[in-house]
């Protein structure tokens, strides 16, 4: 190679590094405590309307604007009776979205407490990881997981500005895919006083791939093209992998509930973030396959052991 090829090729492989380096550096601020506070912006106004009740809670629809654009739709369940009452930001399965608060077998948490529950930013869609949807899934998706972890925040916020919600008892909840980002959340944001993550777990990559190649899903790809795009997304989110933030939420404690048959999470999983977390922790495994929301037994058995588990902790009073 003559000397001008040579310079050339070393003048190209520095613009690479230094472009690898400022990218590398960018997913890293964005993915930092600082980078999400940021995202979630000042909440400006919180507008209610009402959206029924149950014998035990009343229920609002509700829109929280913000200094950062977009706004927050969630579902709020009131339990009767004075506060001030500990309060939860509960995160569902992606296709439950704000409708997860008024499932049947919550009402051992809801008879005690304030449960708010957002849509996700990028709602599910039918065929979403089909054809060419799959190749663009993993870029719509990583704003959308940031947007995530600030609109829990947020949430937090809300729920601090309630006259009814007692602010020393704010804990957070998050099943399937909103487990891991319930762990990021309370290990970068100190006023949860207690984490929940039932169903879920860290390795992303590994996770995704398992589960879009389940055979339960409407359309099972190869494990191949499946391992591919699982990673293909982990790699667009990592700054937010739960294994790098769920050691903060220590000293507070941590639950992990999991189902023992679970075939969507594997469990080497579940024992990824376990042990990422530092005690006080506690893993639970239960004799169930995944968690589904019109599961109102397995539902009603999961809440008696959350609220068995906060109670212990003085977050909760006694389940009756």
């Amino acid at each position: 190679m003559n000397p001008r090829a040579r310079r050339r090729l070393v003048v190209a492989l520095l613009v690479v590094a230094v472009a690898a380096g400022a990218l590398a550096g960018a997913a890293a601020w964005q993915g930092s405590p600082a980078s999400l506070v940021a995202r979630k912006g000042r909440l400006i106004a919180a507008e209610v309307t009402p959206a029924g009740e149950d014998a035990i809670s009343t229920m609002s629809q509700l829109t929280l604007r913000r200094s950062t654009g977009r706004p927050v739709t969630a579902l709020v369940r009131v339990p009767r009776g004075p506060g001030p009452h500990p309060a939860a930001v509960l995160l569902g399965g992606v296709n439950r979205g704000r409708r997860v608060a008024g499932v049947r077998g919550l009402d051992a948490i809801a008879r005690h407490a304030v449960i708010v529950s957002p849509d996700y930013p990028l709602p599910a869609q039918r065929g979403g990881w089909e054809g060419w949807r799959a190749i663009t899934m993993p870029f719509r998706l990583r704003p959308a997981a940031f947007d995530t972890v600030a609109d829990i925040l947020l949430l937090l916020d809300y729920l601090e500005s309630r006259q009814d919600v007692a602010p020393t008892r704010l804990f957070l909840v998050g099943s399937s895919l909103g487990a891991p980002a319930v762990a990021i959340a309370g290990g970068i944001d100190t006023r949860p006083a207690a984490v929940v993550a039932l169903y879920g777990g860290g390795r992303i990559g590994a996770l995704l791939g398992h589960a879009l190649a389940h055979p339960d899903q409407p359309s099972p790809h190869p494990p191949w093209r499946a391992w591919l795009l699982g990673h293909a997304l982990a790699l667009g989110v990592a700054p937010l992998a739960p294994e790098r933030y769920v050691a903060g939420i220590a000293p507070r404690p941590f639950l992990m509930v999991n189902g023992a048959d679970d075939s969507l999470v594997p469990r080497a999983s579940v024992l990824a973030l376990y042990e990422a977390a530092r005690a006080p922790k506690e893993l639970i495994w239960v004799p169930s396959e995944h968690v589904q929301p019109d599961e109102a037994d397995l539902i009603r058995r999961l809440s008696g052991t959350i609220v068995s588990w906060l109670s212990a902790r003085g977050l909760l009073p006694s389940a009756s």
